[in-house]
């Protein structure tokens, strides 16, 4: 500690040596292993005292120094001894030998290991789909919903409702409510796509979640980002092994102390490497059905394939929130299409765009984030069939981008990132910015137009609901507000869906106000007597979506242009016009310039995407960029022009694309496609994909065995890769077939895949370093009868 303090200070001295004797509260016992030497008896004893010192238990163990005498004495077999001649060097082998000797000139031949992908087997399954299908997306701004016939890939009938947030399902019935009956009663499968997910974990909805964890350390509440959370004696190594085991006893304690104390409603077990050996946390799930069995309780190693325990806790307690809020949306989805008479069975749109069947959305409804933009891509291929392109979704909240290649769309390796926190499951990899036909258009203090990222309520919407807001636009006042710093003085407030907060007293005037109907804010400042309308009390109430603004969007101005008139058009021109005259410009030219940024931030999504997919370090366009991008939008300049092109087509999907992405080819040189009923694509997208499920078993060196495999629920030692390979083999096959039913897939195929991963020495030498092992089972939901629209299996009824 002296020398410690010397140089570091008392203090972090003692930080250090804490740091230092760490790795005893890692043992409980200490073993001396006789070898049957003279002098032994010092050696045991020095083994027994410092076990004494650290309060662990003491073994004296029988050793066999055979091997060793065998070397002195210079009498071994080959099958024994690795034996190095002079003049020779050690070379691994890639196989069970591992290392054998060779001259220290001789070529070695690198071990066999697989270059990509090798396709081991492929077991043909029950055909293309066939059959007629509902398709159902719940969107930001839309619920869209498809009738589609799979066998002639014919779409039978459309329709669309706006969302209503409040209730998922109300939206959903508005759209069913177009559909004709007969075509309805038709349907063999139905499959929705939702944002319900992605919405409750950014809000932070749902069961109060009790974290088990189990790990060689403390985690730090910071890391994790969720309370409450118990650390439980018993934990295993990055390899597996268990390095302490599981105290019951504790356990028992703190399962009663998350459900007792904490009055958690379900349970979450996570931890480092479980996913290597799940013995442990299995064990500890038991222990709490035994003492509460009507509690949920989720494994991170069955929810979250990836190598991070921080995010598998993260993805699981994630799934464990959501279970309340799937359960109830599929509940209520089941009342509506009983009540339409639609039978078959209920599917539901993963992240990676796949369908499964409502049972395993229910129980892993983390899968099913980001489902929405991951059905817009399986729309854009069903639409358009085409195997190379960039897809954008265009909708009322966001602008999505993904790139198809060669059939295929890349998933994300990182996850899903949903607010703060990365999620370990599979999701389309793209690309997704604020801006769509209900973004906000506002101006700054410098006087130069900006659009998105908030979603505002069209005035053209707004209107032809209430009276009251066409009234407040005609007698708007602009003459007042000429030089206002920005556009926030002709917001209008509007009610949106039912919050549990606690309101404060000036909270709760203004709701009783809007449940009144629409209030402009400047008439709400002047009611409540706030001195300006920008000390309005809507921080809180626009966060929970209790109150939603309306204000100029692009939807207004395609109104005005007369490129789109779904609703108001009078009061989307007599918008602009109040608009303009704050910001002192003629109103023609606010139309064309604030068209011309949609544009333009259109133009830079799509580079985006296309960079980022060719170069992982560049998420974004650099600043750098920004002169060469202006050039190339506009095409020309004084001494230089630039064109920029694009080799695949843009896809445009969503209800705005046939009016906002075709501008694009003006500026970039690319094909820009809008489908015909892109308008429904991600409805599409939802019903006209198969159920696909991929498992993977991963190979790897051992510490003490020669491989090491790796399975959801298996870790198994073998002494030959070729036997390690051929069980990794049965693994994968069973349990992607067997998930692939699960799922909802009617007679799946299988095809397993193998890839090595190797590593090259200092001297040449390949080295194995992993061998991975993939089963994809793919599969139509048509083909077995559902429940024909009665409760399912786990629901009221069911």
């Amino acid at each position: 500690f002296g020398s410690l303090q010397e140089r570091f200070g008392e203090e972090n001295a003692g930080h250090v040596l804490a740091f230092l004797e760490r790795w005893k509260q890692h043992y409980t016992r200490a073993a001396y292993i006789s070898l049957g030497f003279e002098g032994e008896e010092q050696f045991a004893q020095i083994t027994r005292e410092m076990a004494a010192v650290n309060d662990w238990g003491f073994e004296l163990l029988q050793g066999d120094a055979s091997l060793l005498r065998s070397a002195l004495s210079g009498e071994w077999t080959d099958e024994q001894l690795f034996v190095l001649p002079p003049g020779h060097r050690s070379a691994a082998t890639g196989d069970d030998r591992l290392l054998t000797a060779v001259p220290v000139d001789a070529e070695v031949a690198p071990p066999v290991l697989a270059e990509g992908d090798v396709v081991l087997e492929s077991a043909p399954g029950g055909g293309p789909a066939g059959g007629i299908g509902l398709g159902i997306d719940a969107g930001g701004t839309y619920t869209d919903a498809v009738i589609y016939d799979l066998t002639e890939r014919r779409l039978l009938a459309k329709a669309k409702s706006l969302t209503t947030y409040h209730d998922l399902v109300e939206g959903i019935r508005g759209a069913l409510s177009q559909l004709p009956p007969e075509q309805l009663a038709r349907v063999e499968v139905t499959s929705l796509s939702t944002t319900l997910a992605t919405n409750a974990i950014v809000e932070g909805r749902g069961h109060k979640v009790g974290l088990l964890v189990l790990a060689p350390w403390d985690w730090f509440a910071e890391s994790i980002g969720h309370q409450p959370y118990i650390r439980v004696p018993g934990s295993v190594n990055s390899e597996g092994e268990v390095v302490e085991p599981l105290d019951e006893g504790a356990c028992r304690v703190a399962i009663d102390q998350l459900l007792g104390e904490e009055r958690c409603a379900a349970l979450v077990i996570a931890g480092y490497g479980v996913l290597r050996n799940p013995e442990q946390a299995n064990r500890l799930r038991e222990l709490v059905a035994e003492r509460h069995p009507e509690v949920p309780v989720i494994c991170s190693h069955e929810v979250s394939r990836r190598l991070n325990g921080l995010r598998g806790a993260q993805t699981a307690v994630a799934n464990a929130r959501l279970l309340p809020i799937i359960r109830h949306l599929l509940d209520s989805v089941h009342q509506a299409l009983v009540e339409f008479r639609v039978p078959g069975k209920l599917m539901v749109v993963k992240g990676d765009g796949t369908p499964v069947d409502e049972g395993l959305a229910r129980a892993r409804p983390v899968e099913t984030i980001l489902s929405g933009p991951a059905a817009s891509v399986s729309g854009a291929r069903i639409l358009t069939g085409l195997d190379d392109a960039l897809v954008m979704d265009i909708g009322g909240t966001t602008t999505d981008c993904a790139i198809i290649r060669d059939g295929h769309v890349a998933v994300s390796p990182d996850g899903a990132r949903v607010g703060d926190w990365v999620m370990s499951v599979d999701v389309v990899e793209m690309c997704t910015v604020g801006l769509g036909g209900d973004s906000r258009i506002d101006f700054n203090r410098e006087r130069e137009l900006t659009v998105g990222p908030s979603r505002n309520l069209p005035f053209c919407a707004l209107a032809s609901q209430y009276d009251s807001v066409a009234a407040f636009l005609r007698g708007f006042d602009e003459r007042y507000f000429k030089s206002a710093p920005d556009a926030s003085a002709l917001d209008v407030l509007a009610l949106g869906s039912p919050t549990t907060l606690a309101l404060a007293p000036d909270e709760r005037a203004l709701m009783e106000l809007l449940a009144e109907g629409p209030r402009s804010v400047l008439e709400l400042a002047r009611v409540l007597e706030v001195s300006h309308h920008k000390f309005l009390p809507i921080g809180r109430l626009e966060a929970c979506g209790a109150v939603k603004r309306g204000a100029l969007t692009p939807t207004d101005l395609l109104h005005v242009s007369g490129r789109f008139t779904r609703w108001d058009v009078e009061a989307a021109r007599r918008a602009l016009e109040v608009f303009s005259a704050m910001l002192e410009r003629p109103a023609p030219d606010v139309l064309r310039d604030a068209l011309d940024l949609v544009t333009r931030r259109l133009f830079e999504e799509a580079l985006r995407r296309e960079v980022s997919s060719e170069d992982r370090r560049l998420p974004d366009l650099p600043e750098d960029w920004r002169f060469l991008l202006d050039r190339g939008f506009r095409g020309r300049g004084e001494g230089l022009g630039v064109r920029l092109s694009l080799s695949r087509p843009i896809v445009a999907l969503g209800a705005p694309a046939g009016v906002l992405a075709p501008p694009l080819a003006d500026h970039l040189e690319a094909k820009v496609i809008v489908p015909e009923d892109a308008d429904v694509a991600n409805a599409i997208g939802a019903i006209g994909t198969e159920v696909v499920v991929r498992e993977e078993v991963v190979i790897q060196p051992g510490q003490l065995a020669n491989y090491v495999l790796y399975a959801t629920e298996e870790r198994l030692e073998f002494s030959e890769l070729s036997r390690a390979t051929e069980r990794a083999v049965e693994i994968a096959r069973a349990q992607a077939r067997r998930s692939a039913l699960e799922a909802g897939a009617h007679a799946p195929e299988v095809t397993i895949t193998r890839s090595d991963r190797g590593g090259t020495l200092a001297a040449g030498e390949r080295i194995f370093l992993e061998r991975r092992v993939v089963a994809v089972a793919s599969g139509s939901a048509f083909g077995a009868r559902g429940n024909g629209g009665t409760a399912p299996s786990g629901a009221p009824g069911g």
